[in-house]
């Protein structure tokens, strides 16, 4: 007894050591990162709980007609409703802690009411809710990175460390989520998440001050922001994170409809899961690793290693050669997304990054909800699904030669919501 109990504390102390590290814990980044590890976790028991009540309860063939209720119910409008979220946040950037507590604690409080809900339709309109409010909270959390990153580390390590929390903490907790859901139902699993959610909440308001910025009564409300037009530091990442955003959407459903049909094994299921998981990870720590300034790096690295794995998976079709295209989307997913936050918290101004990062989050709400209703119509064939994924980052890679696109006087310019628009220099210091 005493041997494990040892080890667990000497972990305990190395995930502490680790998050406090490089000034961390004076930065207000290691309070944010619990925040953030608590938001993933209840994040990832929603998701098992919605799992077992839409998908794994019911025949295929009703499971494709739940999964795209939910996608036009939940997912799409959701999207549309993201972009509004974005300019409140650019109009309060000194109320940033509140929102974080009330996205976060109110997602809580709307969980324990849809644990009530999980049979019937009123479920929609509930995980419609805690969509919205966990974008909600994605959108507050990006902006408040760059007011808690230490002198010493760089944006996309900065980044790094919250994904790591948030992935370490969503698979423990989609662990004990499955266990709990196979022993008490959805509905236990639903009330488990309300109380993580409402402990970050908690935790959010305890943030350091510095994370909110001191109101400005004077400020002008800045022009409206497109993505579109932003200079290619930020349109070929955002083309990347595009292309894979929906090639997740695609792989994701059509993996566990061709799975189901087949009868995989449970070895093989929890294979392919843990790869796209692991794939993650190395993302991570690849990401954390490149020198400042490389998110177009990063976009063409992410684009290289799906198109490979899906053509090969295609062609091949073997268990191994599945997991493995798993695990390279995984990898490619997490690099994509590092190269987009980076490159906004890089080169959009902290008044309007709050609508940037609305608006990203809304492309790639879109992206994935595109090619996951592709997976719900393709048919249950292998080498068609991957040859179809296949294709996507070509796409990408074809979309971010076209960006960005011209101001509409014909010019390329850095429009007027542009760092330095207006004075020498313009780069924010990394």
């Amino acid at each position: 007894m005493g041997r494990p109990r040892d080890l667990s504390s000497r972990a305990v102390r190395r995930v502490r050591s680790a998050a406090r590290a490089d000034g961390a814990d004076r930065s207000g980044l290691s309070a944010l990162l619990t925040v953030h590890a608590l938001h993933a976790a209840g994040d990832a028991l929603v998701a098992v709980a919605l799992a077992g009540t839409l998908f794994f309860s019911v025949p295929i063939g009703e499971a494709r007609s739940r999964v795209a209720l939910y996608l036009l119910l939940t997912m799409l409008p959701f999207a549309l409703l993201v972009p509004v979220a974005g300019p409140v946040l650019d109009r309060f950037p000194h109320g940033r802690r509140n929102v974080l507590a009330l996205t976060t604690g109110g997602r809580g409080l709307v969980t324990w009411v849809m644990a009530g809900a999980t049979a019937s339709l009123g479920m929609y309109p509930l995980a419609l809710a805690v969509l919205v409010l966990s974008r909600a909270y994605g959108v507050a959390r990006s902006a408040a990175v760059p007011r808690v990153r230490p002198e010493a580390l760089g944006l996309v390590p900065a980044n790094a460390r919250l994904n790591i929390a948030a992935v370490s903490a969503g698979g423990v907790a989609a662990a004990l989520g499955s266990g709990v859901s196979a022993l008490l139902g959805s509905g236990a699993v639903l009330r488990l998440a309300s109380v993580v959610l409402i402990v970050g909440g908690v935790l959010a308001l305890r943030l350091p001050e510095h994370v909110d910025e001191a109101p400005d009564r004077e400020a002008v409300r800045p022009p409206r922001l497109l993505l579109s037009r932003c200079v290619a530091e930020v349109t070929s990442p955002l083309a990347a994170a595009v292309a894979l955003r929906a090639l997740a959407g695609l792989l994701t459903l059509f993996l566990a409809f061709l799975l189901r049909a087949d009868g995989a094994p449970g070895l093989l299921v929890a294979l392919v899961v843990a790869a796209a998981a692991l794939g993650q990870l190395a993302g991570t720590a690849l990401a954390a690793r490149l020198p400042a300034g490389s998110e177009r790096l990063l976009a063409g690295l992410a684009l290289g290693g799906p198109f490979v794995a899906c053509l090969g998976a295609a062609l091949v079709g073997t268990d191994p050669w599945v997991i493995a295209t798993a695990g390279t989307v995984g990898v490619s997913v997490s690099l994509s997304r590092f190269a987009l936050d980076a490159a906004l918290q890089e080169h959009v101004t902290g008044r309007s990054l709050g609508s940037a990062f609305a608006r990203a989050e809304t492309a790639l709400q879109l992206a994935w909800v595109l090619g996951a209703f592709v997976a719900v119509v393709l048919p249950t064939n292998a080498t068609l699904g991957f040859a179809l994924a296949a294709l996507l980052p070509p796409l990408g890679l074809l979309l971010a030669r076209q960006l960005p696109l011209p101001e509409p006087d014909g010019s390329a310019g850095r429009p007027n919501w542009w760092p330095g628009a207006g004075r020498p220099g313009g780069r924010r210091r990394r």
